[in-house]
This record gives C-alpha cells, sequence and structure tokens, in this order.
C-alpha cells in the first residue's frame, strides 16, 4: 500500500515537472492583453499618489540629510519638502511613461509567466471578482509598502538600533577609508 502511494506522488511529481518544461512561453500579444486588462498603467499612477506619504517622509530625510538637522524648523524648510517630494513623483511618472519601461514590464510578465498562465490570468480578470481583486492587490501592495517604509524608519529613529545599525556600517566601510 505504502509502495503504491510512493509510485502516485512520484509520478504526479514528474507530470507536474513536466508540465512547467513543457509551457508554452508567453506570447506578446497574451501579455500585452494581460498588461491592459489588468489596467497595469493607471494601477502604476495611482500607486504613486497612494505612496504620497513615503514620498513625503522620503523627501524630508533627504533634506533633514542634506541640512544636517534632526529637524525641520522653518515654513521654508517644509515647503522645499513639499517641492522635494513632488519632484520625486514628478521624476517616477516619467520613469513609468518612458516606453522601454513597458516593453520591460512586458518582458518581466513574458519571462514569469506561461501562455496557459496568462490565459487563465485573463480568464480571471475578465470576471468581477478578478477585476475587483485586482484592484485591491494594488492597495494592498501599496500598504504593505508603506507600512515596511515605516518600519523601517522606525529602526533608524530607534537609538539603540541606529547605534548598531552605525557600527555595522563603520565596520563594513573601514577597510574602504583606511589611510593609504
Amino acid at each position: 500500500m505504502n509502495r503504491n502511494i510512493s509510485s502516485v506522488l512520484v509520478g504526479l511529481c514528474l507530470i507536474s515537472t513536466m508540465q512547467s518544461v513543457f509551457a508554452t512561453p508567453a506570447r506578446t500579444q497574451s501579455v500585452k492583453e494581460l498588461i491592459k486588462l489588468s489596467e497595469f498603467e493607471n494601477i502604476l499612477y495611482t500607486s504613486l499618489d497612494e505612496m504620497q506619504p513615503t514620498l513625503d517622509s522620503d523627501a524630508e530625510n533627504i533634506l533633514l540629510r542634506v541640512l544636517n538637522k534632526d529637524k525641520l524648523t522653518t515654513t521654508q524648510e517644509q515647503l522645499a519638502v513639499l517641492e522635494l517630494s513632488q519632484l520625486l513623483k514628478d521624476t517616477s511618472s516619467k520613469v513609468f511613461a518612458r516606453p522601454e519601461t513597458l516593453q520591460a514590464i512586458e518582458k518581466i510578465y513574458a519571462e514569469t509567466l506561461s501562455e496557459e498562465e496568462v490565459q487563465a490570468y485573463l480568464k480571471f480578470l475578465k470576471t468581477p471578482e478578478g477585476r475587483s481583486i485586482n484592484q485591491k492587490t494594488l492597495k494592498i501592495s501599496t500598504n504593505v509598502f508603506q507600512y515596511m517604509s515605516h518600519l523601517s524608519q522606525q529602526s533608524l529613529n530607534d537609538p539603540e538600533q541606529s547605534s548598531q545599525l552605525k557600527e555595522q556600517f563603520l565596520t563594513i566601510i573601514k577597510p574602504l577609508v583606511q589611510p593609504e
């Protein structure tokens, strides 16, 4: 009995391995349809809007480092943060709009998914549930990214962790900055 179960399991493993080996590469036309149906470009721009708090935080951190300050104290500095944040957003938006960006994304999809997987995904996205989940996945990803960024910032603001990180950083770069 155990031998039969083992044989069946080995057979199933071989079949699944063979399916992945013989999977049809994703066709460019299918990938383009998938990107269009998934509203990928709209999602990118929406994600930029939803990442505004993170961009604001990044802009503030950049300005704090440049000014060598712990805290921004003037209205002019706060306005500079808003301008820097907008610059970061505009720069990202321009990168997204480049044709080579979309081509690179298409290539990533084509290298990652088989034609069968693309077709299954297209079928899913054509359902109301698929469209809804597609939209909510962006929100989930953005929220997770913002949360992880917040955790990272908290770690850097924690004196003990910051001190440990600084020690580790200095240990790593010490051989690079020793006098000749």
